[in-house]
């Protein structure tokens, strides 16, 4: 039995463990910053879609979304793929001439929460009568449905085209484990299986009736997941009310957040490893445990000081759940959360520590290791220093930090991804498309609802940034064009590189200084480059999108991390970071001569060595932004006579190569290799040259220019 204790302790140490969480970044100011930047990736990748022509929308959902994690927890992000070519229909009144229909069927076999998708002709309002590819499937009585197969078939394969680990997890595939994608149809209007959520009696006034007419309008989607006991899993397809669900987390309050983040770091130190293994406890049964606490508890009890009160409700809620055996999903109550993931025996373990846990007061939050929690909880409870923790404002930098980065990296992936639609066009015809997308991107088709205005300003927001990067390369093409018929370059090309100037410190003022020094313009070269050292220091952060480093895996600069942290309010810093300088080959007469070769790197058969995300760049010149600054300086003083001036580049670009491969700032070595190893041609070191295409080809042994360059100087030796 539990033991007594005074009402002040509860009080006592609801806040002590608040000033643990907030340390660990659970405070309004970082939950803001990590919903900002996950919600712009959304709206961002988005765009991207449907500017390569794809008819769907990408959610993000989950903790990272939500701002419901830890540095420690090593949370995923959970992105689920609507394909909105498909119409989904509940009735026949909603068939849609010309497009792919499916009709959702409640079948005898079907469990609650769980359709089959019939089939629909595109010319006429009925069922198709035979299978149309190897994914239609015909029933015993003869109707034809859509398997829930086709995701997983198409994943399977391209993680075996590419050399990488197929991972499934219920309806998501993928190819990298810190990322779930999850296919799905949206479905506009919700199932009957949610009409009680709406119309049960309520005894607090959360979620208000506002709320539940916001939810109503958001629908739902279908995800490809049979249930785990159904003998026709395949043809299954499971309701998830994802959007409802982040509608109502986003209406937390942060004394929410604090308890759901407890539960999840017991979950995750306490009461999975006391399971082992024997079934599993899930982030969603927490969630689904802060869903009805919320809606139950008073709006008294959810204070600073009842913390403890609150997730020894939430618990005890779980707790009487492994009893009756049934935990009910919060919006679909007759679904039961439990199956596939705890059975009967297994309950009986989870009820052991859960009563553990409540019987004790939560002190077993002294033994959660994650983020140092526990050493934190009495590190307040008993005000001494404890060696090796690391303080709240560090850790809230490095939060900040890698949210700045990450947005920073997505973006630059997006707009490479758009540019390689059209990568193979003419110059004239990439100048049509690119003036297209920046005169005529639509504005409006993500679907967000009234209630989300936040949203909608990110979607305004990406597209005026979409539109600056792309002026940037249209600029350059056009100036290419220009440049290769020896004609003037007019006022519009000039107003679309003044116009993509601040994408970043860098990237624009470096296309524009390249294009000066190819047009022969050495000063006016000359002094863009000084504007870009100006602006280039310490604080300056990286930024290359080629996929060579996964994003949530980069360390930010600290004092990058430092000046966003303290300085902004949004984490998408743009005037503090040096993103890749790109040149397609579209733009090649922008570009110095030398950087041709990197625009044709694969030597035999190295072009089946790349992976899906250089398929997208390796055709182009690509080179990170400090490099290519102190590269441009040389030739530029060089071709001004200035000695004293080149000397010094060539020096900067040698200490920047070296400095930055060393800080894991420099994302592309060999090509910034090969540039230093060109200036050392120049200067007449052929043998030392040499070496550093030696050097050059050890980072990167395929795809790399170094390859031709160091046949050539073969020869002349």
């Amino acid at each position: 039995m539990a033991g007594y204790v005074p009402v002040w302790f509860y009080n006592v140490m609801s806040l002590r463990l608040i000033a643990a969480l907030e340390d660990l970044g659970i405070t309004e100011l970082i939950i803001g910053r990590r919903r900002h930047a996950f919600l712009q990736n959304e709206s961002a990748d988005t765009w991207r879609e449907q500017i390569c022509g794809k008819s769907c929308v990408l959610y993000h959902f989950g903790s990272m979304t939500e701002g419901t994690t830890t540095p420690g927890m090593g949370s995923d992000v959970d992105t689920l793929v609507c394909d909105n070519s498909v119409n989904i229909m509940t009735g026949r009144p909603d068939w849609k001439r010309g497009k792919e229909n499916l009709l959702m069927v409640k079948h005898v076999s079907c469990s609650p929460q769980h359709y089959r998708l019939q089939e629909i002709r595109p010319d006429l309002p009925l069922p198709f009568t035979f299978p149309r590819n190897e994914f239609s499937v015909r029933d015993a009585d003869g109707i034809i449905y859509s398997s829930n197969r086709a995701a997983g078939t198409f994943m399977r394969q391209l993680a075996a085209d590419i050399n990488m680990p197929y991972i499934n997890a219920g309806p998501s595939h993928s190819i990298s484990d810190m990322y779930d994608m999850v296919p799905a149809y949206r479905c506009e209007t919700l199932p009957v299986e949610c009409e009680s959520w709406f119309t049960r009696p309520r005894h607090g006034i959360w979620p208000t009736q506002e709320m539940l007419q916001t939810a109503r309008e958001l629908g739902c989607f279908l995800v490809p997941d049979g249930h785990c006991n159904s003998e026709y899993s395949s043809l299954e397809w499971r309701v998830s009310p994802s959007l409802i669900e982040r509608h109502l987390m986003f209406s937390m309050h942060l004394i929410h957040m604090h308890c759901y983040v407890t539960l999840k770091l017991l979950k995750k130190d306490i009461i999975n490893p006391y399971l082992n293994g024997d079934g599993k406890l899930t982030s969603f049964h927490c969630k689904t445990a802060l869903f009805y606490a919320r809606e139950q508890l008073l709006s008294e009890m959810w204070t600073a000081d009842c913390l403890f009160d609150c997730i020894l409700y939430c618990l005890n809620l779980i707790r009487d759940w492994t009893i009756s055996g049934h935990c009910p999903h919060y919006i679909m109550d007759e679904v039961n959360l439990f199956d596939g993931k705890i059975n009967s025996e297994q309950r009986a373990s989870l009820r052991t520590i859960l009563d553990i846990i409540v019987d004790t007061h939560l002190a077993p939050l002294a033994f959660v290791k994650t983020d140092d929690l526990g050493v934190r909880l009495l590190n307040n409870v008993y005000t001494v220093a404890i060696r090796d923790m690391k303080p709240r404002r560090a850790i809230h930098q490095e939060i900040t930090g890698f949210l700045s980065v990450y947005g920073n990296v997505s973006h630059v992936v997006d707009i490479r991804n758009i540019l390689n639609v059209a990568a193979d066009n003419t110059p004239d015809d990439l100048c049509l498309f690119l003036h297209s997308l920046i005169t005529a991107m639509p504005l409006h088709q993500l679907h967000r609802h009234g209630s989300e205005q936040a949203l909608c300003r990110l979607d305004v927001e990406n597209r005026i940034y979409i539109i600056r990067y792309l002026q940037q390369h249209l600029a350059s093409t056009a100036a290419s064009i220009c440049l290769q018929h020896s004609m003037q370059i007019g006022n519009r090309i000039w107003s679309w590189y003044s116009a993509a100037i601040d994408t970043d410190v860098a990237t624009t003022r470096l296309k524009l200084a390249s294009m000066l020094y190819c047009k022969g313009d050495l000063q006016r070269a000359a002094d863009v480059l000084d504007d870009v050292e100006r602006r280039y220091d310490n604080t300056v952060q990286t930024i290359c999108g080629c996929g060579r480093i996964n994003s949530l895996n980069m360390k930010p600069l600290r004092l990058f991390s430092e000046l966003v942290n303290e300085g902004y309010t949004e984490v998408l810093v743009t005037n503090k970071v040096a993103y890749c300088v790109s040149f397609l080959r579209q733009e090649v007469f922008c570009a110095p001569p030398f950087l041709y070769f990197e625009m044709f790197r694969g030597v035999g058969d190295d072009i089946q060595h790349r992976d899906p995300n250089e398929r997208v760049w390796m055709n182009w010149a690509v080179v990170d932004a400090r490099p290519f600054l102190h590269y441009l300086q040389y030739l530029t003083f060089r071709g001004l006579g200035l000695r004293h001036r080149q000397l010094h580049a060539l020096r900067s670009l040698h200490f920047s190569n070296m400095y930055g491969i060393k800080q894991k700032q420099v994302f592309h070595p060999e090509t910034a290799t090969n540039l230093f190893a060109h200036c050392l041609e120049m200067e007449g070191r052929i043998d030392y040259a040499l070496g550093c295409y030696l050097a050059s080809q050890a980072y990167m042994p395929r795809n790399n220019a170094a390859n031709l360059h160091i046949r050539r100087l073969t020869n002349v030796l």
